[in-house]
């Protein structure tokens, strides 16, 4: 009887699923976010002038940086580990990784702790 009660219980239950939000992004025309995905599916790398951050503001080889989308680039917090850094990633917040001649960001929803939405590359200039 408790069985038959809770079968009925569990075929009641129904999952509810919420409607995807797209991920804001500065950018207004949809086409180059498409592009830009593109050039990452294909290994490739942006260019390091559609991120946007002041060279001087990027974290040294080896280390990384949170980055506020939408902050001045001075209000940024400085480098720290990696480790520390994709731990402690808020919410919308971004990793900023110096991979020898890329910069590797993690892009982090913005509704869910510890969720990366999105890896873009992009090539240093030098």
């Amino acid at each position: 009887m408790v069985l038959a009660g809770l079968l009925f219980f569990l075929s009641s239950c129904r999952t509810i699923q919420l409607p995807r939000i797209p991920y804001p992004d500065d950018r207004n025309d949809r086409n180059e976010r498409r592009e830009d995905k593109e050039v990452n599916e294909e290994g490739r790398g942006l260019p390091f002038a559609s991120l946007g951050i002041p060279k001087g503001h990027l974290p040294p080889p080896g280390s990384c940086k949170i980055w506020y989308p939408g902050r001045p680039p001075g209000q940024q917090p400085p480098p720290q580990s990696c480790a520390n850094a994709l731990r402690n990633a808020p919410l919308g917040a971004w990793v900023i990784t110096h991979e020898g001649n890329r910069y590797k960001v993690n892009i982090f929803n913005r509704n869910r702790k510890g969720i990366i939405d999105e890896i873009k590359y992009y090539l240093d200039s030098e």
